[in-house]
């Protein structure tokens, strides 16, 4: 038999504190988003213990977010990866935009029929 034994190394990324997965939910709650915790999450050739996905209904993901032992990842759907130092700050540079509501306009003039 011609099998080589199987290495395992340790995940890129590494699961969150429950404080932080708290943290999340209540954000991704307030934004009205939906967390998804995907535990064993696997890219390319890359390993994350643990990730969290962030979606803004049933199959559109926005962003996911990830750590290890230094820092806290958010990869955006579309854009570049970002890197923070707390779940807090990551969460606190993706707030989404709200859109303008104009309520202070009013007209100088009425057209005339």
């Amino acid at each position: 038999m011609n099998s080589k034994p199987v290495c395992f190394g340790m995940p890129k990324g590494l699961a969150f504190d429950i404080p932080d997965l708290i943290l999340a939910k209540g954000w991704a709650e307030l934004n009205d988003f939906r967390m998804a915790v995907r535990l064993d999450h696997g890219a390319e050739d890359e390993e994350y213990e643990e990730i969290l996905a962030f979606h803004n209904d049933v199959t559109f993901c926005r962003m996911i977010m990830w750590r290890n032992m230094d820092a806290v990842f958010v990869q955006p759907l579309v854009g570049k990866r970002q890197r923070y130092c707390t779940v807090a700050e990551a969460l606190a540079s993706v707030v989404p935009k709200q859109p303008v509501v104009l309520t202070d306009i009013s007209a100088t003039t009425w057209p005339a029929d």
